[in-house]
């Protein structure tokens, strides 16, 4: 027998399907993936950064250290139908949302071309850290990951003065061991000629350390003996003043198998770029490709200045300069460009 749906029920299941679940989205969300809408591989520099959101119900704030919960970055959002508006301008679209996952798509108005427009994945916070528990099954000592970690309520590295690093060139690498149930942290770096150059620096930055058990988030490590945060810093002396800058555990996101971001100077490629759309308005077309690939050696994030040599030279029926731009936006994983490649470089 043929079932009829009501109505009335059609509407509801209409309306339901284009709405989400709003309180699903709450949450503390990791970034695991990000990748431009056409699938090509994001060159900003934020593309294999670190990221945390949390998600409350009029505001989204943004962590972009594992450690260093003060520079968190907050913004006031309305949460509606697939959206997440953070601006009237700009908003998150919600591309999908399961039980464990959330995909967004940044959105705003006058972009329109997918390969600028960028897609994220993220993981909830609590699948992650549950599954890393997982792995330490009964054990005590606990070596954290970015994802799970003990984090600092302020940043207490600015308090070291700079009379104590004056001078001096520095990098190193060691431990941070946090022991909770002791109620002391310690801190562990190697010795190397550097260090040793810079003993009173050294004991200065342990101290510091020594003495900031109560600064520290520590409540999912409170049943270990010992939790272990790897770290590196790199001190920086130059006139006028010096940098010390720390970085906890390794970027896991990063691919080494992909082509680096190098940016040499990105005002003077852009500027480059400027002057080859000038030279390509005044018809100097061999001018403009060597003014588009100029800008794109200066900053290969800059892959509009290849497209535009590729068009240039397909024009002029230039196969080979067409190819080698081609070919670097095929390296840099760009959709079109790989497309163009296969089409007009490869031979069947």
């Amino acid at each position: 027998m043929r079932k009829y749906i009501p109505f009335f029920l059609i509407f509801i299941l209409i309306k339901t399907s284009s709405q989400t679940n709003k309180q699903q989205v709450l949450d503390d969300w990791a970034l695991v993936k990000s990748r431009m809408l056409d699938g090509s591989r994001n060159l900003s520099e934020r593309s294999d950064r670190f990221l945390i959101w949390k998600l409350s119900d009029h505001q989204l704030c943004e962590y972009p250290d594992p450690i260093f919960e003060d520079r968190k970055k907050c913004l006031d959002i309305k949460i509606e139908n697939k959206s997440i508006r953070t601006s009237p301008k700009t908003f998150y679209e919600i591309d999908k949302l399961t039980n464990d996952t959330l995909s967004v798509i940044d959105r705003a108005d006058g972009i329109t071309s997918n390969d600028k427009i960028e897609k994220m994945w993220f993981v909830r916070i609590s699948k992650l850290q549950n599954e890393y528990i997982s792995t330490l099954k009964n054990d005590s000592i606990a070596v954290a990951s970015s994802y799970f970690t003990p984090s600092l309520k302020k940043n207490i590295f600015f308090e070291i003065p700079e009379d104590y690093m004056y001078n001096s060139n520095l990098t190193g690498k060691g431990n941070i061991i946090i022991y909770p149930k002791k109620q002391k942290v310690d801190l562990q770096y190697e010795n190397t000629p550097e260090s040793k150059k810079n003993t009173k620096g050294m004991e200065f930055l342990k101290s510091t350390i020594e003495k900031s058990y109560h600064q520290w988030t520590i409540t999912a490590f409170k049943n270990f003996d010992q939790v272990i945060i790897p770290y590196s810093f790199k001190h920086k002396t130059e006139y006028p003043q010096a940098t010390m800058k720390f970085a906890f555990f390794k970027n896991e996101r990063n691919d080494p198998g992909e082509i680096p971001v190098i940016i040499k100077d990105k005002t003077l490629s852009s500027e480059t770029y400027n002057k080859g759309i000038n030279a390509l308005n005044d018809k100097k077309l061999d001018k403009a490709i060597e003014l588009f690939n100029k800008a794109f050696d200066l900053d290969n994030t800059n892959v509009d200045a290849l497209y535009n040599t590729v068009s240039i030279s397909l024009d002029k029926k230039d196969m080979t300069t067409a190819c080698i731009a081609l070919k670097k936006l095929k390296e840099f994983e760009q959709t079109e460009g790989t497309q163009l490649f296969n089409q007009v470089c490869t031979k069947n």
